[in-house]
Order: structure tokens, then C-alpha cells, then sequence
């Protein structure tokens, strides 16, 4: 065992839950799990969380920001369209999709967990002011059309994103990858850009 300041061992024991929730789940969060992949004592992860449900919850809540760290980094040079399009279709990479699993798991864990909805709607709020700040950064540079309110139009692109991906895990439905992104996409170009469908269909008869 490593010795650590009281700070900087709360900081190791929850970077090390965070791990365990990303690699194996919420379910398989538990004290003793993290303490042994945090190389330290059950006692001190007690200590340190007043319960296994705090723990998941800021293991939880870890996970989903260093995320939305890593996309707002990944996508500083991109435009305000590309980054829009990053953040509720195209990010596809293994850190996303496993944290996609957690953060689908948590929605659940929300029905009966008081902290872990609360950590759910943190994250959840930290999203929603990085698709806004896109959309008011979209429309300082031209790309967006000015309009209705950026707040609102953020939180019904993340509303749609969500329950597209979540259903598309249906596959009955025939809802594929594609189906999504182009349906996203609309949405997006009728929110931002001010393309109706009308015009749209009306263009690809005229093509």
C-alpha cells in the first residue's frame, strides 16, 4: 500500500472506482472491490465515502466529466456544425461506448438511488452547457441562424439523441446507426440552420 495525504488517497480510492464502474459496471462497485483495486484498506474507503451508494454515485459522476473533458479537448479545432455533430452522434470511440453503458445503467439506479439521480443530473446538466455553448459559439460565427433560445433547443437535441440511441439498441425496430444520424441530423438543421422539412424534400425533388 502506497501512502497518500488524506486529500490525494480520496482522489486514488475514487479514480479507482470510476475504473471498476467503467470496466465492470455500477453493480460490481462495491467498497471492497474498490479498495482492492485501489491497493488500500476497506477502512479507509469508508473513511473516505459515507457509503457504497456515495461512492458509485461519484465514481458515476467522475466518469461521465472526464468524458465530456476528453470531447470538448478532442473537438476544440472542429467546427461549431462538426462539434454539434460529435457530441449526440458521432463519437463512437471505446471510452464513449462504455461510458454510455454506465450512463444507461445509472439512468435506472435514478428510480431508487437519491444520490445517484443526483449525480445523473449533474451530468446530465454539464452536458447540456457544452451542446449550448456550441450552439451560442455556432451562432457568434454565422453557422447557426439566430432564433429560439439556445438553452431549449440544447436540451430537446440531447432529448432526441437520447432516446434514438437508446432505442436503436432494439433491433427490432430497424432503427440502425445510420437511421439515427440522419435523423439527428434533420433535427439539427431545423433547429439550427433553419432548413424545414418541407424545403429539404422539396430540394431533393428538384436534384
Amino acid at each position: 500500500m502506497v501512502y497518500l495525504c488524506k486529500e490525494d488517497r480520496k482522489a486514488a480510492i475514487l479514480q479507482a472506482a470510476a475504473r471498476v464502474a467503467l470496466d465492470e459496471g455500477l453493480a460490481a462497485t462495491t467498497v471492497r472491490r474498490v479498495a482492492s483495486e485501489a491497493d488500500t484498506a476497506v477502512g479507509q474507503v469508508h473513511h473516505h465515502f459515507p457509503s457504497a451508494a456515495a461512492l458509485r454515485a461519484d465514481a458515476y459522476w467522475l466518469v461521465m466529466h472526464n468524458l465530456q473533458q476528453s470531447l470538448a479537448a478532442s473537438s476544440a479545432c472542429l467546427t461549431p456544425f462538426e462539434r454539434i455533430q460529435l457530441y449526440l452522434i458521432d463519437a463512437k470511440d471505446e471510452e464513449y461506448i462504455r461510458a454510455i453503458r454506465l450512463w444507461r445503467e445509472a439512468m435506472l439506479l435514478t428510480e431508487q438511488d437519491e444520490l445517484m439521480r443526483t449525480a445523473f443530473a449533474s451530468s446530465l446538466s454539464d452536458w447540456h452547457g457544452l451542446v449550448k455553448q456550441v450552439i451560442v459559439d455556432g451562432r457568434s460565427s454565422g453557422e447557426f441562424s439566430a432564433g429560439e433560445c439556445a438553452d431549449d433547443i440544447a436540451w430537446r437535441l440531447i432529448g432526441l439523441s437520447s432516446s434514438l440511441h437508446g432505442m436503436s439498441r432494439l433491433t427490432s425496430l430497424g432503427l440502425t446507426e445510420q437511421r439515427v444520424a440522419r435523423n439527428l441530423n434533420r433535427a439539427i438543421d431545423i433547429e439550427l440552420r433553419h432548413i424545414s422539412v418541407l424545403n429539404a424534400v422539396s430540394a431533393q425533388g428538384t436534384a
